[in-house]
């Protein structure tokens, strides 16, 4: 069975017993509320988006859910190209809040497997907690599997979390119930027969028999402490059903292969992989297969990482997918053979293959490819920079006298120019030097602990906050009426003053108030939450609302009362701040155009990664590798005001079916969760998003878009400022008045171009006047005499406030002058230092090398540089310890003698 097949019948199977199909969430996590989601760091289960189902933060559309859900997970990263890792993987999830239990979702587990499926169930075996009698009787007495076949584990390996009951932490929690199959080969298989039932289906041996496809997770307890700290579990009032099941397993075990790798997910992959290198996958433990197995495994975490906004950068997701990149290079380049980018060129076999289900790949073809090749093209240029460190190191004073390269060192080669540290021990070894890799560990371990202490990750499952804001609001969702309205009477549902709910407050407190309904849009999409006031003129308050933000499908006003009392259940005038919406409005539909604008003129790779839309501003950034020339952002601004000269209308969609407005072409944000119903915004023949802000209903009113900065975000992600309306109006006055104080200040009241242009050519002469007057300064100085060392001609002086080029051209003549010999000048300007060195041809051949002396020298001045074997340049930080750096030069010299000798 196929595995599109096996993913197309779970669903089915699901939804024929009354669940409701719903989209998967992005790699990036995120719950069904749209929080971004901190105890993990990619989404790695089905379950993760529905944690406020499962707290009763949020109530599910429906009791019963299924999905397929991509997941990456890296913790063995290191071992993919064997046959049974992989980083990124689909699993199918099944889930129940308070609906069915254990009675029902069981022997569906066994039906699906065995009768849709088809595996045999003479080769499955269970396990569940030791103590759950409840599910031991199912399996045994319903499903009719002997007692040797189902294992009874403790809470480390059948308890969710695991060991949860001991450790912790608090929370939601449950006993857990695995699938196991048997994948012996048919010679074991015979020889079972000899075997006790214990014996032929103990899962708890080390010979790799059996494999995990599928796991149901029972969540029935609640999880505390009581005084004493002993750990209590008490039984949840909704019992829940969470299960996970791998689509890649069951892949290759319905399909009869040996492992997912030759299975119809990987096939097409590897004999792209094959073509592009001129080599064959064979399916065996080979060096070569593995680099088979790393590259195209790789190729699809990183296809999905990217379709899902996550970019190679140097922390969080970020790091994590530039290493899977990268180690997909280094596999591709020293085994397969490649000396080109190739990521990029097998990246659209996996995009062909699931894009039918996952309908994003091929939406962000353009995106995929671009980030992939440019994060390649990338590494090849630091590996080869890198190199030129690693020689640096192996010539280094401190490794010719230790004969080995420091840990440190090490560590800087493989986390600045991601440079393996098995690429670096190789290096060394072919010259007899050895890597301290004790130390390389050790700032290893030391940066991932640094990185989990900046990552933000919660350690509890369910956090408290989650917890607290089901809590706190308990309330339904709030009406919302801003679209059509920007003023309407309302009712006061709750008010919150400390997180802490109260029945009223008074004049000069600040609270948060739900209402009935509101006019108030709460920030969301990059959309700046409304502002505005509250008020009852019959009851004499006044509140002003000085943020609107939403939580749990609850609007939350943050209020300043001003006047009179606010009470639960009053009766209140909402009135939004309308010149401050609009104005906000203005910069949401230049966004929407901008995109737009940005697409047709960078190319379809654009995607937005994220943006602010206040009422003074907008912020927008965007998928680009390269910052945009002077005629781009030109181009760019000039489309988007051309729209607005046309006047066209914004026409707003409500209520389309997700799956419409896709076919339609809308765009949609990377990470963000949409429900099976949305909201579209068209420019026509321009733009068409999915959106949920408040809009111009023309792009005229818009007034003047006017880009005012453009720079980078991060890796492959640009920022573009702009401002609308009356704020674009002020920038162009501040513009001119710039202008205007330009030409004062040149004397030029028409023509400020030649002005300037005559003012600058005045300053070059001066510029190189200077500079012919600090060389011939230089020249003049007077040098000291040469003195022996090593049986060398050297030269080392300090120049006063001589400048790099005229340091380098007296080291030139003073070389010359000594036929023979070593030259090192240094010169003190403004406080730092610069060096430059010249080496005569005959001592080269001899082991001499300036970039070597140089760069050794300037460190002890606290600064580096190097340079070729004949010349070289430095500069250093602390010129108290020029002296010392020029003193150390005779000593470099002997070392290097010594080397070559």
């Amino acid at each position: 069975m196929l595995a599109s097949e096996i993913r197309r019948k779970y669903l089915q199977f699901f939804q024929e017993r009354g669940h409701m199909r719903l989209p998967g969430a992005p790699l990036s996590p995120v719950d069904v509320l749209g929080v971004p989601d901190r105890s993990v760091l990619f989404t790695g289960s089905g379950m993760e988006q529905f944690k406020p189902y499962f707290t009763g933060a949020a109530v599910p559309p429906c009791p019963r859910i299924t999905t397929v859900q991509k997941c990456v997970r890296t913790v063995d990263i290191d071992s993919v190209g064997d046959f049974s890792h992989c980083t990124f993987f689909e699993m199918l999830g099944n889930f129940s809040f308070g609906d069915y239990f254990k009675a029902e979702v069981i022997p569906w587990t066994w039906e699906f497997l065995t009768k849709v499926v088809g595996l045999e169930p003479d080769r499955l075996c269970v396990t569940v907690y030791a103590d759950d009698e409840e599910a031991y009787k199912i399996w045994n007495e319903v499903i009719g599997l002997p007692p040797d076949r189902i294992h009874r584990q403790g809470e480390n390996k059948n308890f969710w979390p695991a060991s949860v009951i001991s450790q912790g932490p608090d929370g939601p929690c449950g006993p857990c119930s695995e699938i196991f199959y048997r994948i012996a080969p048919p010679e074991e298989m015979t020889a079972d027969a000899a075997l006790t039932p214990a014996e032929r289906y103990a899962i708890d041996d080390e010979a790799g028999r059996w494999v995990e496809i599928w796991n149901n997770v029972f969540t029935q307890f609640n999880r505390s402490t009581d005084a004493e700290g002993n750990p209590l579990l008490t039984p949840l009032p909704r019992r829940n059903n969470d299960t996970g099941a791998g689509l890649d397993r069951i892949a290759f075990l319905s399909q009869g292969k040996r492992s997912v790798f030759e299975t119809d997910l990987f096939g097409p992959i590897l004999d792209r992989i094959a073509d592009l290198c001129r080599k064959t996958y064979t399916g065996t433990a080979s060096a070569q297969d593995f680099a088979f197995r790393v590259v195209a495994e790789h190729v699809r975490s990183m296809v999905f990482c990217i379709a899902d906004g996550i970019l190679p950068s140097n922390e969080g997701r970020g790091y994590v997918l530039r290493y899977i990149m990268r180690r997909a290079i280094r596999f591709g380049r020293s085994v397969l053979g490649f000396d080109e980018p190739f990521l990029h060129r097998i990246a659209p076999g996996v995009i062909e293959q699931m894009g039918d289900f996952y309908t994003e790949l091929p939406e962000r073809e353009a995106l995929i490819l671009a980030a992939i090749h440019a994060e390649e093209e990338q590494f090849l240029r630091t590996l080869d920079r890198g190199m030129r460190i690693l020689e640096g190191f192996l010539q280094s004073e401190a490794t010719v006298k230790t004969g080995r390269i420091s840990g440190k060192d090490a560590f800087d080669l493989y986390s600045t120019y991601g440079f393996p540290i098995g690429l670096t021990e190789d290096l060394a070894r072919d010259k007899g030097i050895a890597v301290d890799k004790e130390e390389f560990e050790r700032e290893l371990a030391l940066q991932r602990l640094q990185s989990q202490q900046g990552s933000n990750i919660e350690r509890d499952v369910f956090s408290s906050s989650a917890r607290k804001t089901a809590a706190g609001t308990n309330l339904p969702p709030t009406d919302f009426r801003g679209y059509d309205h920007t003023t309407l009477e309302t009712r006061v549902l709750a008010l919150y003053k400390n997180g802490e709910p109260v029945e009223k407050a008074t004049a000069g407190e600040q609270v948060t108030v739900a209402l009935q309904q509101t006019p108030f849009y709460a920030e969301s999409g990059g959309q700046v939450g409304d502002t505005g006031r509250l008020y009852s003129q019959a009851e004499g308050v006044s509140a002003q609302v000085t943020d609107t933000r939403r939580t749990a499908g609850v609007i939350l006003h943050s209020v300043q009362i001003t006047e009179g009392v606010l009470r639960t259940d009053q009766l209140l005038q909402a009135e939004v701040d309308a010149a401050r919406r609009l104005a906000v409005m203005r910069n949401h539909t230049a966004t929407h155009l901008l995109q737009a604008a940005l697409r047709s003129v960078l190319g379809q790779h654009v995607h937005q990664k994220g943006s602010l839309v206040a009422p003074d501003r907008l912020r927008f950034d965007f998928t680009h590798n390269h910052p945009l020339s002077a005629a781009e952002r030109y181009e760019v601004e000039e489309m988007v005001n051309r729209q607005l000269l046309q006047d066209e209308a914004v026409l707003i969609y409500h209520d389309v079916p997700l799956e419409e407005a896709r076919k339609k072409g809308a765009m949609a944000l990377f990470g963000e969760k949409y429900g099976d119903r949305v909201r579209m915004v068209e420019i026509p023949g321009f733009s068409l998003e999915l959106c949920g802000g408040t809009h111009l209903q023309r792009t005229a009113q818009i007034g003047l878009f006017k880009i005012v900065s453009e720079s980078g975000s991060s890796s492959g992600v640009r920022r573009i400022e702009a401002v609308t309306g009356e704020a674009a109006l002020r920038h162009v006055r501040r513009e001119e008045e710039t202008l205007e104080q330009a030409s004062a200040l040149l004397r030029s009241s028409s023509d400020l171009l030649t002005a300037l242009q005559r003012t600058l050519a005045r300053q070059r002469e001066l510029e190189q006047e200077v500079r012919r007057l600090q060389a011939g300064s230089a020249a003049q100085s007077e040098l000291p005499e040469p003195h022996t060392a090593a049986g060398i001609a050297v030269l080392t002086a300090e120049l006063p406030e001589a400048g790099a080029e005229a340091l380098a051209n007296r080291a030139d003549a003073a070389a010359q002058k000594l036929k023979s010999g070593v030259v090192a000048l240094a010169s003190v300007k403004e406080g730092k230092i610069s060096f430059a060195a010249r080496v005569t041809p005959d001592l080269i051949e001899k082991g001499l090398h300036a970039g070597n002396l140089l760069r050794e020298a300037a460190r002890i001045a606290g600064g580096g540089g190097g340079g070729r074997a004949d010349f070289a340049t430095a500069g250093g930080k602390n010129p108290e310890r020029l002296a010392d750096a020029l003193k150390a030069i005779d000593q470099l010299i002997e070392q290097q003698l010594k080397t070559k000798e």
